[in-house]
């Protein structure tokens, strides 16, 4: 009786102090060398609003709004319900973030964004264009050792077509399932058009090491360097497809 007599009062100080507490107090516990920068604050701490989150300034996230829970506090949980709009034909996305004593969890994240607005993320050594339109999905995903616990997602790029200095690759639709094994990230690649097929595991382990296995096969419809250049790639399976077999380090 004394515990849940004190599990009430905790989470009713935990609500009076989300009531009270407005967004821009939330500024203060964000460590300066995280790299985020949060512009444009209004509302309270339990439903508020932010113009600008802004990590390391090269992810940038506009129109940012939140709202607490308040059933999940009982549990000794914050649970936040997170949404974020770019603009129009721009990165937009919403989920469920909750922390609580075994540490973060998300839930239901939704991301929408488009091939070559990702691609803009990444530092490629060759010039490479990218078209189509990204949709990430995460029913479930959890804290572990090394990388999670728990995760159950996909990535699916509609639509997708890749140009570089080679020739252009049309690949129609690539889908990553994701998934965690005994802390370790996984994600199964699968994709098949006219030109190419791939079947690829890439397997994330403790301190960024990767392992890459899988094969990839052009056809005849892809263009003959960018089918050359998948030779250098590995030797070839009975089928005729390139096997892929890359161990590194992030």
């Amino acid at each position: 009786m004394k515990i849940k007599f004190i599990i009430l009062f905790v989470s009713l100080y935990l609500l009076a102090l989300l009531i009270t507490l407005p967004a821009t107090a939330l500024l203060r516990f964000i460590p300066q060398n995280m790299g985020l920068e949060i512009a444009g604050v209004s509302g309270s701490a339990w439903q508020g609003k932010a113009a600008l989150l802004s990590y390391n300034k090269k992810i940038n996230l506009q129109r940012v709004s939140w709202h607490v829970d308040w059933l999940a506090l009982a549990a000794l949980q914050i649970k936040l319900n997170v949404k974020f709009n770019n603009g129009q034909n721009a990165m937009s996305g919403k989920g469920f973030v909750k922390l609580g004593v075994s540490g973060l969890v998300v839930e239901n994240v939704l991301l929408d964004l488009s091939a070559q607005e990702l691609l803009s993320y990444a530092d490629l050594p060759i010039s490479v264009e990218a078209s189509g339109d990204i949709t990430l999905l995460i029913k479930e995903a959890s804290q572990g050792d090394p990388y999670c616990d728990t995760l159950d997602g996909v990535f699916v790029w509609k639509n997708a077509r890749i140009s570089a200095d080679l020739g252009k690759i049309d690949m129609t639709t690539v889908n990553i399932n994701l998934s965690c094994d005994k802390g370790d990230a996984v994600a199964i690649l699968q994709q098949k058009s006219e030109q190419l097929s791939s079947n690829i595991n890439i397997l994330l382990q403790k301190g960024g090491a990767y392992q890459l296995d899988g094969t990839v096969k052009g056809s005849h419809k892809l263009n003959p360097d960018i089918n050359q250049a998948l030779s250098f790639l590995g030797s070839k399976n009975s089928s005729g497809a390139t096997i892929v077999r890359f161990n590194g380090r992030l």
